[in-house]
């Protein structure tokens, strides 16, 4: 439906006219348009029908008049009440869209506040609308009474408002043609209108028709009979005495934003008081300006912007208050309260860009709580009162890869996607370093990307490759590296030693030769380190951004003549920890020899105390160390280094670097050492029993020459897996029993306890259980004598596994619950996932198994990964859930095969077998056993091999 009251009265649905045709009902509806969402008394219906003498049925009248109006309305359009009658729109109490008065007061007001606000040209467009909405007089077919005479006069006053606004628009636009004829003939009308003489007598003067003006007033004059107002007297001879509207220019001061701005989709951007703080380079204007655009809308009294480094206050401020149209006072005082003042009721975003201190942004600060403030610094401003500090940092990966691909194209960057993923990182993913990156290739047409890539990766011209025209990054950086005192700029070159790790505030305080707290902290507020978190043993740990220290390490070069010896006393402290640390922990196949004492006691306390906690959080700084020892020849600590260092799966960096350390040093003890732990990693992360081999016969070799009974002991016992893939399971038995009669010889009961668990294995995979059970015994008795939790767990895990394949499920049960309680205790994950494989088979368990794998996996270890997708995929053959056993068994297969393990490929050849024959392949099943068969008969494995033939008999007679 839709009403209309700005003329004749007018009622349509959907465009048919259905307007009420008797004088009653007309009055009534009009009755209701005019008091839209308010009740209107039946008392108020009967006095607007009958103003003089009311009729004994008038009650019944009306009751009927709105029947009848009920007929031709939506149903519930009029609802009836204790109070009388309401009349609605489309369900609501509230005048909609449907009604012209609505339409017409909503965009008269809106007209009218653009007006006010200086937006002349939208504010003539909603006025023109408004008026253009009347038909007429307002109600003029409708029987009046009081009522409705009275809205009628007051909306043909907002009519007359609404045209004198209009009009002043358009003088104020210098329309004053039109404006002319109109007004002639509404003042032809209505002479008495003084404000609109007063505009017509305006538009005459701006026509040239000055002359005019005078005949105006004496028409007032006439129909008053009285003289008009001064001003309009005034008018004949000074137009300007007549007020018109200005439009206003509002201030909006932000720089363009940068069209191919990716990502901080992390950032806040709705916040009143904000501050954007981060390490040069990282895009922090670029974010603001984009966030300034993004929010205009919501200051319509202007945006502000100003660069504040170098530049004084006062001079920000006068051009903030000249820039709205204030005449500038000449103190710092004076502006900064005008300021705050000439704010107080605008909605005004400031942006203040590379602030340096609280003291710089505070005197800038608009008075408005309307009003909203970003901020951008290298420091994180704390001070602030009220301000949100938000980081921002580094690109992700792939936001700085999209950010290459816009300046660079993104064609050329596809064409060569893994150089420009390196591209990117060795630009720290910072903003603006991947930005001269991508300038660099845009204006060099022929350069490959992996030229580019190769040209950076020299740390010692990487920042001098990263300028482009005056985009510089070493610049940036240079700034902040300026402002720190000696103390701060001393450490940030001395961080420069170490590429990509995090460190402790201890360790620092190591570097300097003095306490470091004050000097990091002010690094940490400048953005120049950044804190990464807590690590395992509650240290926070810092590191500057990538180039940042790159810088630090050239300044290192050129202004730090002693910094190898703050870098010996590091080198140092971390092995003397480590040492430490490492004698708590009874791992290893060869024991840590004690280390100068130099570190920090409560360093010590701290790693003894949880010497796990400290392996895993020291793991990449040891790593770091060892790399740099290596590089700068310092061979002694180089070797010792390695020796503390875990190696991670895949990286036989450290061990390579402990076997040329050793060489370096004539250690020849330290070459056998780093030899058999290039074989164990070879060995137990990937199964590569042929590498590990040769490893373990130099290693032998070294310890025969030296007559190190108990180093050739622990290696025999290392070559002895080795000999067992190979199938010379006789050499292997023999090896380890002459490796335990040496260890025995110097009661090296460590070795002994290690030895006894391997041949335990070895001769319960032989089918000689008692045997085995009676080592593994013998292993933890020695571990219980030694106190040794962890080769106890070790031992007991062992034991359990053969208990169980001989039917003491409650005695295996209860060592597997003891070595798991002791491997979490200990925080050994590695263990812990060995026990829960155990676990699961004993107890049948899918959860344990999962686990396990998920836990082996985690860690990159191939070798027992495959024996934990044995174990599951065994699990779901065992319930008959074949597509996914065999998905796990062919899995733990391919394992295998990739590690050459003969072993687990006769294990999981033994499971695929009987899934196959199951799932309706009986020939191909037949084959995979007796593949196994032939593979434990190769190893030696004789119970093995009578469980691998019991189950093809099993398959044959099937």
């Amino acid at each position: 439906m839709r009403y209309g009251i700005l003329g004749p009265l007018e009622v349509t649905r959907t465009g048919e006219a259905v307007t009420p045709t008797t004088p009653q009902q007309r009055t009534v509806l009009a009755l209701l348009l005019a008091n839209a969402g308010s009740w209107v008394s039946l008392s108020t219906i009967v006095d607007e029908l009958w103003p003089s003498q009311t009729p004994r049925s008038a009650r019944v009248i009306v009751q009927v008049a709105v029947s009848k109006l009920r007929k031709v309305l939506p149903a519930n359009a009029i609802r009836t009440g204790p109070s009388g009658y309401l009349l609605t729109f489309d369900g609501s109490f509230a005048p909609s869209a449907e009604f012209d008065q609505s339409e017409f007061v909503a965009e008269a007001r809106r007209g009218r506040e653009l007006m006010g606000a200086g937006r002349l040209g939208p504010a003539r467009e909603l006025l023109a609308a408004a008026l253009g909405r009347w038909r007429g007089d307002a109600l003029c077919d409708v029987v009046r009474g009081p009522v409705l005479d009275g809205h009628a006069r007051w909306l043909e006053e907002l009519r007359l408002s609404t045209v004198d606004s209009r009009v002043r628009i358009d003088l104020a636009l210098g329309r004053c043609q039109d404006v002319i004829a109109e007004l002639t003939v509404l003042l032809a009308r209505d002479p008495g209108q003084e404000v609109l003489a007063g505009s017509l007598m305006v538009a005459l003067h701006q026509a040239g028709r000055s002359a005019e003006t005078a005949e105006v007033v004496d028409r007032v004059a006439a129909f008053l009979d009285a003289d008009p107002g001064p001003v309009l007297r005034r008018l004949v001879t000074d137009p300007s005495a007549w007020e018109l509207p200005r439009t206003v220019v509002r201030t909006a001061q932000l720089p363009p934003a940068v069209p191919d701005f990716v990502g901080r989709h992390e950032i806040p951007r709705d916040g009143a008081f904000t501050v954007l703080c981060g390490p040069s380079g990282a895009g922090k204007t670029a974010l603001a300006v984009r966030i300034a655009h993004d929010r205009r809308s919501d200051f319509p009294d202007g945006q502000l912007f100003a660069q504040l480094r170098g530049v004084e206050t006062a001079e920000v401020l006068g051009s903030f208050l000249s820039s709205l149209g204030c005449e500038v006072p000449y103190g710092l005082l004076e502006r900064q309260q005008l300021f705050r003042s000439v704010t107080a009721d605008r909605r005004i975003l400031v942006v203040l860009d590379d602030a340096a201190c609280e003291a710089q942004v505070r005197p800038l600060l608009p008075g408005g709580a309307r009003c909203a403030v970003l901020v951008t610094s290298r420091s994180r401003l704390s001070g602030l009162e009220g301000a949100v500090v938000a980081e921002v940092g580094e690109l992700s990966p792939s936001d700085a890869l999209a950010l290459l691909s816009a300046v660079a194209g993104a064609d050329r960057v596809a064409a060569e996607e893994e150089s420009a993923r390196e591209l990117v990182r060795l630009c720290g993913h910072l903003p603006l370093a991947v930005r001269v990156a991508g300038a660099k290739l845009a204006s060099t047409k022929y350069l490959l990307v992996r030229e580019l890539v190769e040209r950076i990766a020299d740390e010692r011209r990487r920042l001098a490759e990263l300028k482009v025209g005056d985009l510089d990054v070493r610049a940036g950086v240079e700034i902040g590296y300026r402002s720190c005192d000696p103390v701060q700029r001393k450490l940030l070159r001395l961080l420069g030693w170490f590429d990509s790790v995090d460190l402790p505030e201890w360790a620092m305080t190591t570097l300097l030769g003095v306490d470091a707290s004050a000097a990091l902290a002010g690094l940490v507020e400048a953005q120049l380190v950044a804190v990464v978190g807590r690590d395992r043993l509650g240290q926070l740990r810092y590191r500057p951004h990538e180039l940042i220290r790159v810088f630090g390490y050239e300044r290192l070069l050129a202004e730090e003549p002693s910094g190898d010896e703050a870098l010996d006393r590091l080198l140092r402290s971390y092995l003397d920890v480590s040492v430490r640390a490492d004698r708590k922990l009874p791992i290893g196949r060869f024991p840590v020899a004690p280390a100068d004492k130099v570190a920090d006691p409560a360093v010590v306390r701290r790693a003894e105390a949880d010497p796990l906690g400290w392996r895993d959080a020291e793991a990449g700084m040891l790593h770091c160390l060892t790399r740099l020892a290596h590089r700068l020849g310092r061979w002694a600590l180089a070797g010792r280094l390695a020796e503390v260092c875990t190696a991670r799966p895949g990286d036989r960096r450290i061990e390579v670097i402990g076997l040329v350390s050793a060489r370096h040093t004539g250690d020849r003890r330290a070459q056998a050492v780093s030899l058999c732990r290039l074989g164990d990693l070879h060995w137990d992360a990937h199964g590569r029993a042929n590498r590990a081999r040769v490893y373990y016969d130099m290693a032998c070799r070294i310890f025969t020459g030296l007559d190190d009974q108990s180093g050739l002991g622990r290696a025999l016992a290392a070559r002895a897996d080795i000999d067992v893939e190979r199938g010379d399971i006789e050499r292997a038995e023999v090896a380890l029993a002459d490796g335990l009669t040496m260890l025995r010889q110097v009661d090296d009961q460590t070795g002994q306890a290690d030895v006894l668990r391997q041949l335990g294995a070895l001769l319960a995979d032989r089918g000689r259980p008692g045997e085995a059970i009676r080592c593994f015994e013998d292993s933890l008795r020695l571990a219980r004598g030694l106190r040794d939790r962890r080769r106890e767990a070790y031992a007991g895990k062992q034991l359990a596994d053969v208990l169980r394949r001989n039917g003491e499920h409650g005695r295996a049960g209860a060592l597997l619950e003891s070595a798991l309680a002791a491997s979490v205790r200990l925080a050994d994950r590695h263990w812990e996932a060995h026990v829960l494989r155990s676990l699961g088979e004993l107890s049948d368990a899918e959860d344990p198994l999962t686990r396990a794998l998920e836990m082996f996996q985690a860690s990159g270890y191939e070798h027992a990964s495959g024996y934990a997708l044995r174990s599951l995929g065994e699990w779901h053959r065992r319930r008959g859930q074949d597509d996914r056993a065999d998905a796990l068994l062919r899995a733990s297969l391919a394992v295998f095969e990739g590690i050459d393990d003969r072993r687990g490929r006769a294990y999981a050849l033994l499971g695929l077998g009987q899934l196959r024959h199951h799932a309706g392949s009986p020939a191909e099943g037949r084959r995979a056993v007796r593949e196994s068969i032939k593979l434990f008969k190769g190893l030696g494995f004789t119970g093995w091999q009578a469980e691998a033939r019991r189950t093809l008999r099993l398959l044959t007679a099937v």
